[in-house]
């Protein structure tokens, strides 16, 4: 009777708990050097297997800063969703998701730096990343929450992408500029709602 040799087949479980783990060790690296210092080998060594370990997991460099950029952002739409199990009326939860959003991104700069401003990154892989539909759903949510505001309002994508854009040039100059006397976030987000709602 023949006998297969090598490791038996991982399970899905084990599988995403591999891929958290290289993430963690690529998150690591890339907060203490940059992305640039992040490299396949390195994670390998980092991680304690061989690099073709790692190409098995994920494409590239670029795939993992993919998967970086979804677990930040659903870290950062699983905040909210806490928020606003304890928020009842429109307004109160669509000025709630808001504030949630811009605090999430002033409390973890680095993670504004990953998914905002990384280098190193062609336009075709943001684009790719961002028009994926569990991308988009952590943006669209402020549609929803908009309509449920304002149900007979036709132009919701251009308020909604106004309100995007404002929450995270906030978060942008909080994190970039933080030197300059910005007034406080909440009051720019509040003055931020009141033109989108208004």
């Amino acid at each position: 009777m023949a006998r297969t040799a090598g490791r038996p087949t991982r399970s899905k479980a084990e599988i995403q708990e591999f891929r958290s783990k290289i993430g963690k060790h690529a998150l690591e690296i890339y907060r203490a050097e940059g992305f640039g210092a992040v490299s396949m080998r390195r994670l390998a060594k980092e991680v304690g297997c061989a690099p073709m370990t790692i190409y098995a997991h994920f494409e590239g460099k670029t795939d993992i800063l993919r998967f970086l950029w979804a677990d930040v952002l659903r870290d950062m739409s699983h905040d909210i969703e806490n928020k606003l199990k304890s928020v009842v009326g429109a307004r109160e939860r669509l000025r709630a998701a808001a504030q949630t959003f811009v605090d999430y991104w002033i409390d973890h700069p680095d993670h504004f730096r990953l998914v905002f401003m990384s280098n190193d990154v062609t336009r075709a892989d943001v684009s790719t990343f961002i028009m994926d539909e569990g991308t988009l759903a952590h943006f669209l949510m402020f549609s929803v929450l908009i309509q449920e505001v304002l149900p007979d309002e036709l132009e919701t994508k251009v308020r909604t992408d106004t309100l995007i854009s404002g929450m995270i040039g906030i978060a942008l100059c909080a994190n970039t500029i933080p030197d300059y006397p910005w007034a406080d976030a909440t009051s720019m987000t509040e003055q931020l709602l009141s033109s989108i709602i208004a």
